[in-house]
Protein backbone atom coordinates (compact mmCIF):
# COMPACT_ATOMS: atom_id res chain seq x y z
CA UNK A 1 0.00 0.00 0.00
CA UNK A 2 0.97 3.71 -0.75
CA UNK A 3 2.47 5.33 2.47
CA UNK A 4 0.74 8.20 3.24
CA UNK A 5 2.23 11.52 3.54
CA UNK A 6 2.92 12.31 7.32
CA UNK A 7 1.49 15.40 9.26
CA UNK A 8 4.37 18.38 10.57
CA UNK A 9 5.04 18.31 13.99
CA UNK A 10 6.01 21.61 15.59
CA UNK A 11 7.52 21.50 19.25
CA UNK A 12 6.40 24.95 20.49
CA UNK A 13 8.92 25.56 23.70
CA UNK A 14 8.54 25.70 27.16
CA UNK A 15 7.18 29.24 28.15
CA UNK A 16 6.89 30.63 24.84
CA UNK A 17 2.82 30.49 24.55
CA UNK A 18 0.66 33.21 24.18
CA UNK A 19 -2.12 34.38 26.50
CA UNK A 20 -5.54 34.57 24.53
CA UNK A 21 -5.22 32.18 21.91
CA UNK A 22 -2.79 33.70 19.50
CA UNK A 23 -2.84 38.04 20.18
CA UNK A 24 -0.50 38.82 22.61
CA UNK A 25 0.44 42.34 24.19
CA UNK A 26 4.50 42.86 25.06
CA UNK A 27 5.50 40.72 27.70
CA UNK A 28 2.39 38.53 28.19
CA UNK A 29 3.86 35.43 27.76
CA UNK A 30 2.13 31.85 29.91
CA UNK A 31 5.05 30.30 31.24
CA UNK A 32 4.48 26.14 30.42
CA UNK A 33 6.47 22.90 32.31
CA UNK A 34 6.69 20.99 28.97
CA UNK A 35 6.71 21.90 25.04
CA UNK A 36 3.62 21.28 23.46
CA UNK A 37 3.28 19.57 20.58
CA UNK A 38 1.26 20.99 17.85
CA UNK A 39 0.05 19.26 14.40
CA UNK A 40 0.20 21.31 11.57
CA UNK A 41 -0.42 20.22 8.02
CA UNK A 42 -3.08 22.31 5.50
CA UNK A 43 -5.15 23.41 8.02
CA UNK A 44 -5.90 20.10 9.79
CA UNK A 45 -5.13 19.98 13.30
CA UNK A 46 -5.89 16.06 13.99
CA UNK A 47 -4.66 12.78 12.88
CA UNK A 48 -7.74 10.83 11.07
CA UNK A 49 -7.58 8.02 13.56
CA UNK A 50 -8.25 5.36 10.12
CA UNK A 51 -4.90 6.71 9.27
CA UNK A 52 -3.06 5.02 12.31
CA UNK A 53 -3.13 1.29 11.14
CA UNK A 54 -1.63 2.58 7.68
CA UNK A 55 1.10 5.26 9.22
CA UNK A 56 1.73 2.64 11.56
CA UNK A 57 2.37 -0.82 9.44
CA UNK A 58 4.13 1.58 6.60
CA UNK A 59 6.88 2.13 9.44
CA UNK A 60 6.97 -1.55 9.89
CA UNK A 61 7.01 -2.51 6.15
CA UNK A 62 10.06 -0.34 5.46
CA UNK A 63 12.02 -1.20 8.79
CA UNK A 64 11.50 -4.81 7.01
CA UNK A 65 12.22 -3.98 3.61
CA UNK A 66 15.73 -2.87 4.74
CA UNK A 67 16.71 -6.52 4.73
CA UNK A 68 15.45 -7.92 1.39
CA UNK A 69 18.27 -6.83 -0.40
CA UNK A 70 15.78 -4.56 -2.97
CA UNK A 71 13.66 -6.83 -3.67
CA UNK A 72 10.69 -4.32 -2.07
CA UNK A 73 11.73 -1.53 -4.25
CA UNK A 74 11.35 -3.53 -7.41
CA UNK A 75 8.44 -4.75 -6.68
CA UNK A 76 6.81 -1.54 -5.70
CA UNK A 77 8.46 0.00 -8.94
CA UNK A 78 7.07 -2.81 -11.06
CA UNK A 79 3.03 -2.45 -9.25
CA UNK A 80 3.16 0.80 -9.62
CA UNK A 81 3.39 1.01 -13.56
CA UNK A 82 1.19 -2.04 -13.68
CA UNK A 83 -1.24 -0.16 -11.82
CA UNK A 84 -1.27 3.34 -13.72
CA UNK A 85 -1.78 0.97 -16.95
CA UNK A 86 -4.30 -1.19 -15.21
CA UNK A 87 -6.28 1.75 -14.05
CA UNK A 88 -5.91 3.58 -17.31
CA UNK A 89 -7.10 0.27 -18.89
CA UNK A 90 -10.17 -0.31 -16.54
CA UNK A 91 -11.47 3.34 -16.99
CA UNK A 92 -11.61 2.64 -20.70
CA UNK A 93 -14.28 0.14 -19.66
CA UNK A 94 -16.09 2.10 -17.03
CA UNK A 95 -14.47 0.26 -14.22
CA UNK A 96 -12.75 3.31 -12.04
CA UNK A 97 -12.07 4.23 -8.39
CA UNK A 98 -12.55 7.02 -6.29
CA UNK A 99 -10.58 8.64 -3.61
CA UNK A 100 -13.38 6.85 -1.17
CA UNK A 101 -13.05 3.63 -2.06
CA UNK A 102 -9.24 3.92 -2.73
CA UNK A 103 -9.38 4.97 0.77
CA UNK A 104 -11.29 2.13 2.23
CA UNK A 105 -8.88 -0.52 0.26
CA UNK A 106 -5.76 0.63 1.94
CA UNK A 107 -6.51 0.59 5.26
CA UNK A 108 -7.55 -2.99 5.06
CA UNK A 109 -4.06 -4.41 5.41
CA UNK A 110 -2.28 -2.37 7.58
CA UNK A 111 -5.55 -3.03 9.95
CA UNK A 112 -5.37 -6.61 9.58
CA UNK A 113 -1.53 -7.17 10.42
CA UNK A 114 -1.48 -4.12 12.92
CA UNK A 115 -4.27 -5.48 14.87
CA UNK A 116 -2.64 -9.11 14.65
CA UNK A 117 0.92 -7.44 16.04
CA UNK A 118 -0.93 -5.41 18.79
CA UNK A 119 -2.75 -8.63 19.98
CA UNK A 120 0.91 -10.87 19.55
CA UNK A 121 2.68 -8.07 21.29
CA UNK A 122 0.76 -6.70 24.07
CA UNK A 123 0.62 -9.27 27.13
CA UNK A 124 -3.10 -7.89 28.44
CA UNK A 125 -4.64 -8.14 24.59
CA UNK A 126 -3.09 -11.60 23.86
CA UNK A 127 -4.93 -12.84 27.15
CA UNK A 128 -8.12 -10.98 26.07
CA UNK A 129 -8.07 -12.81 23.22
CA UNK A 130 -7.04 -15.74 24.48
CA UNK A 131 -9.97 -16.23 26.82
CA UNK A 132 -12.21 -15.06 24.19
CA UNK A 133 -10.83 -17.91 21.73
CA UNK A 134 -11.58 -20.52 24.72
CA UNK A 135 -15.16 -19.33 25.46
CA UNK A 136 -16.18 -19.33 21.63
CA UNK A 137 -17.93 -22.71 20.98
CA UNK A 138 -19.03 -21.80 17.66
CA UNK A 139 -15.14 -21.95 16.88
CA UNK A 140 -13.90 -25.40 14.85
CA UNK A 141 -10.73 -26.00 14.05
CA UNK A 142 -7.13 -25.61 15.39
CA UNK A 143 -6.46 -22.41 14.89
CA UNK A 144 -5.51 -20.27 18.38
CA UNK A 145 -4.27 -16.88 17.47
CA UNK A 146 -4.24 -14.52 14.05
CA UNK A 147 -1.51 -14.33 11.46
CA UNK A 148 1.10 -12.24 11.54
CA UNK A 149 1.31 -10.72 8.33
CA UNK A 150 5.01 -11.09 6.63
CA UNK A 151 4.72 -9.28 3.28
CA UNK A 152 7.96 -10.72 2.03
CA UNK A 153 7.09 -14.32 2.33
CA UNK A 154 4.35 -16.00 -0.08
CA UNK A 155 0.74 -16.51 0.67
CA UNK A 156 0.87 -14.46 4.23
CA UNK A 157 -1.35 -12.46 2.97
CA UNK A 158 -3.77 -15.15 2.47
CA UNK A 159 -3.03 -16.54 6.05
CA UNK A 160 -3.40 -13.57 7.72
CA UNK A 161 -6.84 -12.41 5.75
CA UNK A 162 -7.69 -16.19 6.56
CA UNK A 163 -7.39 -15.93 10.32
CA UNK A 164 -9.41 -12.06 10.23
CA UNK A 165 -12.01 -13.69 8.99
CA UNK A 166 -11.85 -17.16 11.24
CA UNK A 167 -11.79 -15.48 14.45
CA UNK A 168 -14.19 -12.04 13.36
CA UNK A 169 -16.64 -12.24 16.27
CA UNK A 170 -13.68 -12.05 18.17
CA UNK A 171 -12.11 -9.30 16.63
CA UNK A 172 -15.34 -7.10 16.82
CA UNK A 173 -15.42 -8.22 20.30
CA UNK A 174 -11.54 -6.62 21.18
CA UNK A 175 -11.89 -3.77 18.96
CA UNK A 176 -15.37 -2.23 19.84
CA UNK A 177 -13.64 -1.95 23.49
CA UNK A 178 -12.48 1.92 23.74
CA UNK A 179 -10.13 0.66 26.72
CA UNK A 180 -8.53 -1.61 24.58
CA UNK A 181 -7.08 0.68 22.33
CA UNK A 182 -7.80 -0.98 18.99
CA UNK A 183 -10.35 1.44 17.61
CA UNK A 184 -8.21 2.34 14.49
CA UNK A 185 -7.55 -1.55 13.50
CA UNK A 186 -11.92 -1.97 13.47
CA UNK A 187 -12.96 -2.99 10.07
CA UNK A 188 -16.03 -1.53 8.58
CA UNK A 189 -18.37 -3.60 6.86
CA UNK A 190 -17.40 -2.57 3.88
CA UNK A 191 -14.00 -3.62 4.46
CA UNK A 192 -14.52 -6.96 5.58
CA UNK A 193 -16.57 -7.06 2.34
CA UNK A 194 -13.84 -6.30 0.07
CA UNK A 195 -11.20 -8.14 2.26
CA UNK A 196 -13.61 -10.84 1.52
CA UNK A 197 -13.40 -10.14 -2.43
CA UNK A 198 -9.32 -10.07 -2.13
CA UNK A 199 -9.49 -13.20 0.10
CA UNK A 200 -11.29 -15.20 -3.08
CA UNK A 201 -8.96 -13.46 -5.30
CA UNK A 202 -6.13 -14.58 -3.35
CA UNK A 203 -6.67 -18.33 -3.38
CA UNK A 204 -5.63 -17.82 -7.32
CA UNK A 205 -2.09 -17.91 -5.84
CA UNK A 206 -1.78 -20.46 -3.11
CA UNK A 207 -1.54 -23.42 -4.44
CA UNK A 208 0.67 -22.15 -7.44
CA UNK A 209 2.61 -20.95 -5.13
CA UNK A 210 3.34 -23.88 -2.80
CA UNK A 211 4.60 -25.44 -6.70
CA UNK A 212 6.58 -22.72 -7.21
CA UNK A 213 8.52 -22.76 -3.87
CA UNK A 214 8.94 -26.78 -3.74
CA UNK A 215 13.01 -27.40 -2.69
CA UNK A 216 13.84 -28.47 -6.23
CA UNK A 217 13.00 -25.08 -9.12
CA UNK A 218 10.09 -25.71 -10.88
CA UNK A 219 10.77 -26.70 -14.87
CA UNK A 220 9.33 -24.59 -17.52
CA UNK A 221 6.69 -27.41 -18.13
CA UNK A 222 5.51 -26.77 -15.20
CA UNK A 223 5.45 -22.79 -14.95
CA UNK A 224 3.95 -21.50 -18.52
CA UNK A 225 0.56 -23.47 -18.16
CA UNK A 226 0.49 -22.91 -14.40
CA UNK A 227 0.73 -19.06 -15.70
CA UNK A 228 -1.95 -19.30 -18.16
CA UNK A 229 -4.20 -20.69 -15.47
CA UNK A 230 -3.43 -18.17 -13.16
CA UNK A 231 -4.23 -15.82 -15.97
CA UNK A 232 -7.86 -17.18 -16.63
CA UNK A 233 -8.60 -17.16 -12.94
CA UNK A 234 -7.60 -13.59 -12.62
CA UNK A 235 -9.79 -12.40 -16.05
CA UNK A 236 -12.57 -15.05 -14.13
CA UNK A 237 -12.56 -13.01 -11.07
CA UNK A 238 -12.29 -8.99 -12.65
CA UNK A 239 -15.00 -9.92 -14.62
CA UNK A 240 -17.19 -11.52 -12.29
CA UNK A 241 -20.59 -10.26 -12.72
CA UNK A 242 -22.39 -12.40 -10.64
CA UNK A 243 -20.46 -11.51 -7.17
CA UNK A 244 -19.57 -8.20 -8.34
CA UNK A 245 -16.37 -7.60 -6.77
CA UNK A 246 -15.61 -4.16 -6.26
CA UNK A 247 -13.85 -1.80 -8.54
CA UNK A 248 -10.91 -1.84 -6.89
CA UNK A 249 -10.22 -5.43 -6.50
CA UNK A 250 -11.56 -5.42 -10.20
CA UNK A 251 -8.73 -3.30 -11.45
CA UNK A 252 -6.08 -5.09 -8.79
CA UNK A 253 -7.21 -8.52 -10.65
CA UNK A 254 -6.41 -6.47 -14.27
CA UNK A 255 -3.15 -5.47 -12.74
CA UNK A 256 -2.14 -9.04 -12.18
CA UNK A 257 -3.16 -10.37 -15.37
CA UNK A 258 -0.90 -7.21 -17.32
CA UNK A 259 2.11 -8.59 -14.45
CA UNK A 260 1.45 -12.32 -15.81
CA UNK A 261 0.89 -11.34 -19.56
CA UNK A 262 4.40 -8.90 -19.01
CA UNK A 263 6.40 -12.16 -17.97
CA UNK A 264 4.68 -15.07 -20.13
CA UNK A 265 5.76 -13.19 -22.78
CA UNK A 266 9.33 -13.92 -22.49
CA UNK A 267 8.73 -17.44 -23.45
CA UNK A 268 7.92 -16.95 -26.61
CA UNK A 269 12.34 -15.84 -26.86
CA UNK A 270 13.33 -19.71 -27.15
CA UNK A 271 11.26 -22.21 -29.30
CA UNK A 272 12.73 -24.60 -26.64
CA UNK A 273 10.15 -24.16 -24.56
CA UNK A 274 7.29 -24.41 -26.43
CA UNK A 275 8.67 -27.99 -27.69
CA UNK A 276 9.36 -29.00 -24.51
CA UNK A 277 5.49 -28.56 -23.38
CA UNK A 278 4.33 -30.16 -26.38
CA UNK A 279 6.65 -32.96 -25.36
CA UNK A 280 5.42 -33.21 -21.50
CA UNK A 281 1.90 -33.20 -22.64
CA UNK A 282 2.29 -36.08 -25.45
Amino acid sequence: FKKPKRKKSVKVAAGTKNVGGGFRRAGEMEDLSEGEEIILEQGDDSEDEEEIAVIEEADVEEDEAENDEGQTVHNEKVAKTLREKAIFQMAANGITIDSVEESVALQIFPKVAGLARHVHDNAVLKEKFERLVLADAELHGQRRALTRRVPTRWNYDLECLDAHFYFRDIIEQLTAISSNGLQAYHLTSEQWEMASDVQEVLLLFSDITKIFSVAKTPLVVDVLPTLETLREGLIAARDDEENNPANVVQVACHAAVLLVDKYSAFSGACDIHIVAIGKNLA
